[in-house]
């Protein structure tokens, strides 16, 4: 039984072993030589199929590629195709990533080009992080390891480049991302945190810090951005649409747009730009502006006197007049119950 498994396991290393002999062209034609890439499989129990690859271990399962290891408590798969999937307690380590990842099960797929280190996807309470900082929690993910490409869905949360993602489904190819049912998308650099239906933007390198920073963004139906203004007081715009340009330095919001500071002062326009620099609400067309303010009450026996209480209520009117466009008493408001218990902190 041992000879067979010593046996089995070098079947296997040997089927998934590649070498591309370099062409013997013209140096000009010459096509570069692929290097030998090894996968090993080993485990309490191997069965395999030396015509077929076909190939199920149990117990103890790890598979090794160039330094990059996955361990379960069983596999199968087939190695001519360079596809293996764990099942129970999955865990993995890419070294040159600096990535681990854990999850319920988990299928390996190889490049049979050589080009790229391949494709992992992992299924159940998936994690997957890279370095100190950057993780990634998903009911699914899929991975090309060697690249910052992933799929992600199924109540993704994840801290990536500092910047925080809680959303139904996100994805990112090259430079580019998208995820839908954001329920917050905050960039820790910038300092802004939005929400929305639909959310999709383009990443840079910063050349200072050498990480991946926002360029540009657009989110999309039920919109609601998040931040803090020069003055300390939260902020709270909400429209149709957002539209984020680093280039610009500004987050354009249209489509029933309004602004709620947590002083309670609220803003209504058709668009609102917010200038990142200075934080300043800029409104367009036919904009108001809502002052929600205290007043005390007076004393039952200063209220007695008509004439006094007349004089009172001209001169409430009077400075109401110097004031900006519709100002509001205490008791009357624009807020929904929603927007009072941002504004009070509830």
């Amino acid at each position: 039984m041992k000879i067979k498994k010593i046996f089995a396991a070098l079947c296997i290393v040997s089927a998934l072993c590649s070498l591309e002999a370099a062409a013997l062209a013209a140096p000009a034609q010459q096509k570069p030589a692929t290097k030998k890439v090894a996968t090993t499989l080993s485990a309490n129990d191997i069965k395999y199929n030396v015509n077929t690859g076909d190939a199920r271990a149990t117990g103890n399962v790890v598979i090794k590629r160039e330094g990059s290891t996955l361990w379960g408590d069983e596999a199968e798969g087939n190695t001519n195709d360079e596809i293996m999937t764990l099942r129970g307690n999955v865990r993995g380590e890419f070294p040159a990533q600096d990535a681990t990842l854990k999850s319920e099960s988990a299928t390996w797929t190889g490049d049979k080009s050589k080009r790229t280190d391949g494709l992992v996807e992992a299924f159940g309470s998936v994690r997957l992080t890279r370095g100190a900082e950057d993780y990634l929690n998903a009911d699914y993910v899929r991975w090309e390891p060697g690249t910052e490409n992933y799929s992600a869905r199924g109540s993704v949360d994840g801290l990536m480049e500092k910047k925080i993602l809680k959303a139904d489904e996100a994805r990112r190819s090259g430079n580019k991302f998208w995820a839908t049912g954001v329920r917050r998308y905050e960039d820790l650099v910038e300092k802004f945190a939005i929400s929305a239906r639909t959310v999709e933007g383009t990443l840079a390198k910063d050349p200072q810090t050498g990480q991946d920073a926002l360029s540009d963004m657009i989110a999309d139906r039920n919109v609601v951005l998040d931040y803090v203004d020069r003055e300390g007081l939260k902020t709270r715009v909400t429209g149709d649409k957002a539209v984020y340009s680093k280039a610009r330095g500004t987050i354009v919001v249209s489509g029933n747009t309004k602004a709620v500071r947590s002083d309670g002062k609220t803003v209504t326009a058709d668009t609102m730009v917010v200038h990142e620099d200075t934080r300043v609400i800029e409104a367009k067309g036919n904009s108001q502006i809502i002052f929600v303010v205290e007043e005390e009450e007076q004393p039952a026996e200063e209220k007695s006197d008509g004439k006094q209480k007349n004089a009172k209520k001209n001169d409430a009117k009077a400075e109401a007049a110097k004031d900006e466009p519709a100002r509001a008493s205490g008791s009357e408001t624009t807020l929904s119950d929603e927007e009072l218990r941002w504004v009070e902190g509830r």
